[in-house]
């Protein structure tokens, strides 16, 4: 699978020899290919499907879906747990389905933080994996996506997979990885 998700990221951005997307065939067909990508992604109807199923699994707790669209190579489906915390705060947990709009693959993690009503929250912690309390809900996210989209677990093992050979614009200075190519450099930062 790491051959075949590398070539798939290839496809999608310039080489890193190319210069400006402008100057370069190869970073102008990266580029068309990742706008055409990101153009099927806006209009999934299967993507709604999950989402809904996501929302009749989970009827009492917030389901929804986040995209920023040519901003990273994934969107987001989100279900949110809030639970009691220290003091009278409140912690909020994400359990988050990452869906590739580059390539049949998706990561289920989740972020937790405290939410105190007088101040700005904290930044999320991020986790691969899930606490024995919120395993079932990330199990079941991930059997929907599975369900809805056809596609299989990113296998974390090749996160760290490097791609110096290509240059993904969103990641600025930073070297890109299998896992930022396919889904985004931070995975952390939702609504």
């Amino acid at each position: 699978m790491e051959v075949e998700l590398i070539q798939i990221a290839r496809t999608f951005y310039p080489p890193t020899h190319s210069g400006g997307i402008a100057e370069s065939p190869a970073g102008l067909l990266a580029h068309q290919r990742w706008d055409a990508a990101w153009d099927r992604a806006m209009d999934w109807k299967e993507c709604d499907a999950l989402i809904e199923a996501v929302q009749a699994a989970f009827p009492s707790h917030f389901a929804g879906r986040f995209i920023q669209p040519r901003m990273v190579a994934c969107l987001y489906c989100i279900l949110v747990l809030e639970s009691s915390g220290p003091g009278s705060g409140r912690i909020r947990t994400r359990i988050v389905g990452a869906i590739s709009v580059l390539a049949p693959v998706y990561l289920v993690y989740v972020t937790t933080e405290p939410v105190e009503a007088a101040r700005r929250p904290a930044r999320a912690r991020i986790s691969f994996v899930p606490q024995d309390s919120e395993r079932p809900y990330a199990s079941k996210l991930a059997r929907l996506i599975e369900q809805h989209l056809g596609y299989r677990a990113f296998p974390l093992e090749l996160a760290d997979v490097p791609l110096p050979d290509i240059r993904v614009d969103f990641l600025h200075k930073e070297q890109p990885t299998l896992l930022t190519a396919l889904f985004a450099n931070r995975l952390e930062d939702l609504p």
